[in-house]
């Protein structure tokens, strides 16, 4: 790594970041210093890199493999949880500090490892509660990244992404206080890692987004300019209101009947849809 030029080291982690970011559709920005002094704050000489505002800073000035796994502690474990979770990101670092006082053991391993990396001049810890859970969703996000696909895998993708989207509704849902775990973190990291890439769902998201939009675009095509209606035109469209009304009530079990037909199948698409993307998360 060392017999490299600076230009050299700078276009291979340019090379590293456009294949690990090449199935993104979302995602941070990603830009490049060529040492620790190049970041935009200031940072010990062995600093890897860092997430601020939605972008990511990483040192070149590093081997391939850290380079790889400090973009996905950056890009996943800080922007993309904080992405999924919106608003609830706050609540699932608490509920980090949860688990680790239950006494999990996989993230108290992590916390070893974050306890004995971020200390002071004199060797003490200096994160809070809360950045120490950030970090240590990050450092997992390093753990699992796959240097071979470039991928973040987890050793039970599907039963792991289960037990994540049951720990969010049962905390943000029920509102219990139920500590988060390691196979739960690392289930919330692969589908923080599956949004930015789109995720299986993706394509079907976005087209209910444009119904809906197409939806609201007609529903707001009105002349806003038009004067008042006079007292003869506001009598006829009452009453026209009145007919409309009547024939709905004659109509009304007609169309439950009609509607229930049609909802069944819509149900069983999205089961189907829903299904499809957990074999997804799986296969991958």
């Amino acid at each position: 790594m060392h017999s490299l030029s600076p230009a050299s080291r700078t276009h291979r982690a340019a090379a590293i970041v456009n294949w690990l970011t090449s199935r993104w559709k979302s995602g941070p920005v990603v830009r490049i210093a060529p040492t620790a002094r190049h970041l935009p704050f200031p940072a010990p000489d062995d600093a890897r890199g860092l997430h601020w505002n939605g972008t990511v800073h990483l040192v070149a000035n590093q081997a391939p493999d850290s380079l790889a796994q400090t973009l996905a502690h950056e890009a996943v474990g800080h922007y993309g949880l904080r992405a999924m979770l919106g608003k609830e990101w706050p609540h699932f670092m608490r509920h980090i500090q949860l688990g680790l006082q239950a006494g999990d053991p996989g993230l108290r391993t992590l916390q070893r490892h974050i306890r004995a990396a971020y200390v002071d001049e004199a060797g003490r810890f200096c994160l809070s509660p809360r950045q120490e859970a950030d970090e240590i969703a990050a450092y997992a996000a390093e753990e699992l990244l796959c240097l071979q696909s470039g991928r973040i895998r987890p050793g039970r993708p599907l039963a792991q992404a289960i037990e994540a989207w049951k720990g969010r509704a049962l905390r943000e849902g029920l509102l219990l206080e139920r500590g988060v775990s390691r196979q739960e973190l690392e289930g919330a990291l692969l589908l923080a890692a599956q949004r930015m890439e789109g995720g299986p769902l993706g394509p079907v998201r976005r087209w209910i987004g444009r119904r809906q939009m197409r939806s609201a675009t007609i529903a707001l095509m009105r002349d806003l300019n038009k004067p008042p209606m006079s007292l003869e035109e506001s009598e006829r469209l009452l009453k026209a209101e009145e007919d409309r009304l009547h024939r709905k009530g004659e109509t009304k079990g007609f169309l439950a009947g009609i509607g229930l037909i049609v909802s069944f199948p819509l149900l069983l698409a999205c089961i189907g849809i829903m299904i499809w993307g957990l074999i997804s998360l799986f296969a991958r």
